[in-house]
Parts: C-alpha cells; structure tokens; sequence
C-alpha cells in the first residue's frame, strides 16, 4: 500500500503529544493525520486563532493532509438529556470549526447511543434518531465546504445506530452531503464482513479506520495482534474501488511503527 494513502490518529498518549504525533506520521512517511478534536489532543477551545495558524503550517511543513474526527469522550448528540445533546453539539461543532480552519479534508462523527435503560421504552430509538439527525444537519450544513463522514460502530454497551451497512445506508439516503467512514476494527467486533460493507457503501465511502482487535472489545491493537483478518479487509477496500485513505486508529507507536510496515509489505 501507498503510505501516502495511510495516516495516523493522535491518540491521548502519555509522552505523546499533538507535535510528536505529527512528526511520527512524517518520520513514517505517512500522507495523513487524524486529530482528535478532545481535551489533551487537538481540543479547539485550547487552540484559538494562533494555536490553529501554527498547527496549519506545522501540518503543511511536514506535507501531511489533516482529518478532524469530532470529539467523543462524554459526547452523545442523541443523550435523552435535551441540555447535554445541546452542549454535545455545540463540542461537535467547535470540532468542525477547527477543521474549517486548518483546511481538512473531512470532519468524521460518531452516531448517537441509547443507553439500554431506554432501550426497552416505547419510542426511545425513534425519539433518539429524530434528535441525532437533527444535530447532524445542523452539522452538516457548519460544516460546508468541509464534507462530514459518520461512523459505524463497535459492540458495546447500548445501540449506537450504525452496525451494518443497511444502518450506514438509511443515514447516507437521508443526507445526500453525508460520507461514510468505515471503521475495520469496529465491524470485526459485530462479526461484519468488508467486502461486502464497501460494496454496500460504494462512492458514499469517504474514509477509513483500521486496527486490530480479537473480535469481542474493541482494543485498538497493532495489525496482527489480533484475529482481524486485515490483508483481507486491505484486499476488499482495492477490489471495492476505494482510493482514500486509511486511519491506523493504534496508539501504541512501536505498534504503529510495525502495523505501517506490514501495509508497504502488502
């Protein structure tokens, strides 16, 4: 694989701060960085006007392509709490912001949790979808001209609306702006298989996670730490057309390190 394709997350890493991560991803000879836009990282409250100026032309310096993925610690833009889904929006949206400065290339966004409590209460997904799809046109439309890609996501604890490439589906037909991220690591925790989730997805996939896990948590493990078969889900992402690039979601560096030489081997 084209290194100029792959880039990493800057993860919340004790040594590790946002200039190592990006002096790694260009040691590496990686094209891109992914900032997670969370307290410790590259939180834009913290950042203001300079702090964004120096952290474009650090970005450029190093020729890398920069992505934004939306806060996710404490944030659900479908919580039943009406004032906690407004101060989630309101993070989501200093997150595309942020992007909108540094010229990204996209702002990527988790789906909504219902916690499991309100699973079992008469209209609680509905009620919760109507609200997340209310903040991810708001989202959306902030977001202009930076596109937006959503997210499936890993087993856990509650629904979180996106699973299957039917879930991606119904959301993508409903906004037409919207992009799809697929996230390898979270569909090997559902037992999903690529090559048929990046047909599903065909153009409307825009961007894409991988890291390692043994199929029950979502450990975020270096390439071949795990039982992801991700030759195969490497072989599917090419056989399915898609030339975007590919997030190494590991933040472990020496496991970085070794999951980037197995993906210029490949």
């Amino acid at each position: 694989m084209d290194l100029r394709r792959v880039g990493l997350s800057t993860f919340l890493r004790p040594g590790m701060d946002l200039g190592r991560w990006i002096a790694l991803a260009a040691e590496l000879g990686l094209g891109w960085v992914e900032l997670r836009a969370d307290p410790g990282a590259a939180y834009p409250p913290a950042l203001g006007t300079e702090g964004r100026k120096r952290l474009r032309g650090l970005l450029a310096e190093r020729g890398l392509t920069c992505t934004v993925h939306a806060p996710i610690y404490g944030i659900n833009l479908a919580s039943p709490y009406p004032s906690l889904a407004a101060a989630a929006l309101e993070e989501v949206v200093g997150s595309v912001d942020l992007a909108r400065d540094l010229g990204a290339a996209r702002v990527v966004v988790h789906p909504g949790l219902v916690d499991p409590d309100y699973l079992q209460l008469d209209g609680a997904r509905e009620l919760a979808v109507r609200r997340f799809e209310w903040a991810l046109e708001l989202i959306l439309r902030r977001a202009s001209p930076v596109p937006v890609a959503l997210e499936n996501k890993q087993k856990g604890r509650g629904w979180e609306m996106v699973y299957t490439p039917e879930d991606h589906r119904g959301f993508l037909e409903r906004f037409p702006g919207l992009g799809a991220c697929l996230d390898l690591g979270h569909l090997h925790t559902v037992g999903g298989g690529a090559e048929g989730y990046v047909r599903a997805l065909g153009e409307r996939l825009v961007h894409v996670h991988l890291h390692d896990n043994r199929g029950a948590v979502d450990d975020h493990l270096a390439l071949g730490d795990g039982t992801l078969d991700w030759r195969g889900v490497v072989r599917a992402l090419d056989e399915g057309g898609y030339a975007g690039p590919v997030i190494l979601e590991i933040p472990d560096p020496e496991g970085l390190r070794w999951s980037v030489a197995l993906l210029e081997a490949a």
